[in-house]
């Protein structure tokens, strides 16, 4: 007879959060190489806030593809944290906010939008 594994919810608390942290963690050395002026102005503390507030911008969005997140926290490097909400923005954020878009095609239609590729680096 099988045994049944049961898996509660604080189970996959901790395994989302691991596996959190470690994008987070992947995210923190790409973009300290990918970025190095503005990592070196944020430190990692601050490169590390802005990974975990574009993380939290991306699923508040409803934008849960790990490419997708990491667009987002590129975007957010590269304009600021707030660049979705800023007027001068306004245009090429708009897509983030569309829910009649597909999630997997919000962040690509602002990213060429901005003129950009996904993994594009600091100038």
């Amino acid at each position: 007879m099988a045994t049944m594994l049961t898996i509660r919810e604080a189970q996959m608390r901790v395994f989302r959060d691991r596996q959190l942290q470690e994008f987070a963690n992947g995210r923190l050395r790409d973009l300290a190489d990918r970025f190095p002026k503005k990592h070196a102005e944020l430190g990692e503390g601050g490169t590390m806030a802005l990974i975990n507030a574009g993380i939290g911008k991306s699923f508040s969005l409803g934008i849960v593809g790990e490419e997708d997140v990491e667009n987002v926290i590129d975007l957010m490097m590269l304009n600021g944290e707030d660049f979705d909400t800023r007027e001068e923005f306004a245009f090429e954020a708009e897509p983030l906010r569309d829910h009649e878009l597909p999630a997997d095609a919000r962040v690509p239609l602002t990213l060429a939008r901005c003129g950009l590729k996904p993994g594009f680096r600091e100038e």
